[in-house]
């Protein structure tokens, strides 16, 4: 039965390197003079849990290797292709048991890839497509959030007490006042206010409370005053 696979081509001006995952996790390779398929080699079967994906990354290994090595023309571009000749299926607990090479799936390979040049990675995620596989989203991936600071004692109560609405105001001595709530910081500053100790480390845990309730800025809003 037809069976997808996924694979490249690479030549070093006088001998070339076939090397191709099928949908199965089975991993063929070829290796041989320009114009010829020269050797191919007994595929390595699937392994683990998820053998596609295992086969995929010795793709890449490959890839890597044989362009270390001086592979550097690309006769055959990493391509997804839909081939007609088929694979023995798969028995229990033969995991260490190799099929025979087979010839005939490189040779067809090489026939049906396309030559338009396309990245390995673009293939293989056609590849994972097209058998339906699990991948990872394209794109680049978001950097993570910084985990939030541990809270003081203090902070820690005036966040609870913002998240349950509460308002929270500087003391009424102080010539520096402010308003936090868990939507708004408000610092109404007058000439000449100064701080002292005590105020600042209030000021700093009601703000620290209210950070942890924001943690992303809004954007488009403007708070009213």
């Amino acid at each position: 039965m037809p069976t997808t696979v996924v694979g490249f081509r690479l030549g070093n001006g006088t001998h070339q390197a076939t090397t191709l995952v099928t949908q199965t996790g089975r991993l063929h390779l070829a290796s041989g003079l320009y114009g010829q398929l020269g050797r191919a080699s007994r595929p390595r079967m699937p392994i683990g849990e998820n053998p596609v994906h295992a086969r995929i990354m010795n793709l890449r290994s490959l890839h890597t290797k044989y362009t270390a090595r001086g592979y550097h023309e690309v006769l055959i571009p990493p391509a997804c292709v839909r081939l007609q000749a088929g694979e023995p299926p798969l028995a229990d607990a033969r995991d260490h048991l190799a099929d025979p090479a087979a010839p005939e799936l490189l040779g067809e390979f090489a026939g049906a890839a396309p030559s338009k040049p396309q990245k390995l990675e673009d293939a293989i995620y056609a590849f994972y497509a097209a058998i339906g596989a699990p991948t990872r989203p394209r794109g680049p991936v978001p950097a993570p959030r910084p985990a939030p600071a541990a809270l003081t004692p203090r902070a820690a109560e005036l966040r609870r007490l913002l998240s349950n609405g509460a308002q929270l105001t500087g003391p009424t001595h102080s010539p520096f006042g402010y308003s936090v709530t868990a939507d708004e910081v408000r610092l109404p500053i007058r000439h000449g206010a100064r701080l002292h100790r005590d105020d600042v480390v209030e000021l700093h845990a009601a703000l620290t409370a209210w950070l942890t309730l924001n943690p992303v800025p809004r954007t488009g809003t403007r708070r009213g005053r």
